[in-house]
């Protein structure tokens, strides 16, 4: 039972693309989450920053969402934010922020998010993460080719 409940459960989440005028609308829903990978991440923008961004069409926002469950609260799974980067010699879909629960059941909706890039007649896929998600993404062909290193720098006092 427990398998056949597994696969079928797997197949009922859904990667939707929220339209910039629909964004009030799941606002509520996405901006802890959004503010929590903020706050993980080491706190270089904040979540009126992301909201602006995305009102501003030059960010995109996708919800996981389970139909199948009975509350909004089962039925959010978690939240991505993309952004369309044109480089000189390339276009990015850069995966801005992944983030939510249950994440065995929606991983392999990349492919929804890579499908848009192609669309959007992007080269390539991009994205700045915690070291799990390198060993998830591997199974979707991402290979790691940089690695993000931060320090704080910390004022001194003026003499």
């Amino acid at each position: 039972y427990s398998f056949w409940y597994k696969l079928s459960s797997h197949y009922l989440m859904q990667l939707l693309k929220i339209p910039v005028k629909k964004i009030d609308e799941v606002w509520s829903l996405v901006k802890q989450n959004i503010q929590e990978a903020l706050n993980y991440s080491g706190n270089q923008t904040d979540v009126d920053f992301v909201y602006k961004t995305l009102q501003a069409d030059n960010f995109q926002l996708w919800i996981v969402w389970d139909e199948s469950k009975k509350t909004v609260q089962e039925q959010y799974n978690g939240v991505v934010v993309t952004e369309i980067i044109q480089r000189k010699l390339k276009k990015s879909c850069h995966i801005y922020i992944m983030t939510g629960k249950n994440r065995q059941q929606w991983q392999h909706l990349i492919r929804v998010i890579e499908d848009f890039a192609e669309q959007q007649d992007c080269n390539n896929m991009e994205l700045i993460c915690r070291p799990g998600w390198q060993k998830i993404l591997q199974n979707y062909k991402y290979v790691r080719t940089h690695v993000v290193l931060d320090k704080t720098i910390i004022k001194k006092e003026k003499k």
